[in-house]
């Protein structure tokens, strides 16, 4: 299967070098300290190392995927002075003991539009053969929940909004740190056992997302979930069908399942 990844990064940037600074993208991204404070700085940062990992090699290219890892972190885990969730409508709750937040984390904002910023840049798209691939890993774990969970169907407009910002933040930064940076990275580390970074980044999607939970089903759900992850990355090597499978089941999560599963 040809690598659109390598073929991307072969091609180089799209844009012509002589009409666009490149310093154009991080100084309007570093308008991010508007809405978002001393946080907001973290955009330009992401974006200059994001461009760095396309346009370097060997160790400067490494060098380029742990900053930028770091930086996710920081960035996504609110560890910034000043970074915090801001509620758009006040939550839903219901007798079934439900509560689905319709808030934006600035951490995880601010990652968004660094990576909508690059991204749109590398031109991925869908092709009708990833379509099957995409409803699988989709299906596959909502599937599962519908097994192991009494269903719970619910929808507000408090929910709408909750899952459109699930969509163009939450999606995308965290595939933009599990999936094109740790699993991206892991893969050129590991070479012809590349395979093993489904495993790997796996189950740091699992620790960071509830590993400490005491209910055995919801762990159980939650590694099916970013093995589906892992593996529609593998087999497709396409960033913006990850989203959409992250986006898919986290949809059906919100209106099909108790939200957030217990324990």
């Amino acid at each position: 299967m040809q690598n659109e990844v390598a073929a991307l990064r072969r091609r180089g940037d799209q844009t012509p070098s002589g009409m666009v600074s490149p310093w154009a993208a991080p100084i309007l991204l570093s308008l991010c300290i508007i809405p978002f404070g001393w946080s907001g700085l973290i955009a330009p940062l992401i974006w200059i190392f994001l461009r760095a990992i396309e346009s370097t090699s060997g160790w400067p290219r490494a060098l380029s995927f742990l900053s930028v890892a770091v930086l996710m972190l920081v960035s996504g885990l609110n560890l910034l002075p000043g970074s915090e969730h801001i509620q758009v409508l006040p939550p839903y709750t219901d007798a079934s003991g439900n509560l689905i937040y319709a808030s934006i984390n600035s951490g995880k904002a601010v990652i968004a539009i660094a990576l909508l910023a690059f991204m749109l840049r590398m031109k991925q798209t869908f092709r009708v053969t990833d379509l099957p691939y995409l409803l699988l890993a989709i299906f596959t774990p909502v599937a599962l929940g519908l097994l192991l969970y009494t269903p719970s169907i619910k929808f507000t407009g408090t929910i709408a909004v909750a899952v459109m910002i699930n969509l163009v933040i939450v999606c995308i930064s965290e595939e933009g740190f599990f999936r094109w940076i740790l699993q991206r990275g892991t893969e050129e580390l590991l070479g012809r056992w590349r395979w093993l970074s489904v495993p790997v980044v796996a189950t740091v999607f699992v620790l960071l997302h509830g590993g400490w939970s005491t209910d055995i089903s919801a762990v159980l759900l939650l590694i099916v979930a970013s093995i589906c992850y892992a593996l529609i990355w593998t087999l497709r090597q396409n960033f913006w069908i990850c989203v959409m499978t992250h986006w898919g089941v986290n949809l059906l999560h919100m209106l099909l399942l108790p939200y957030p599963l217990p324990g």
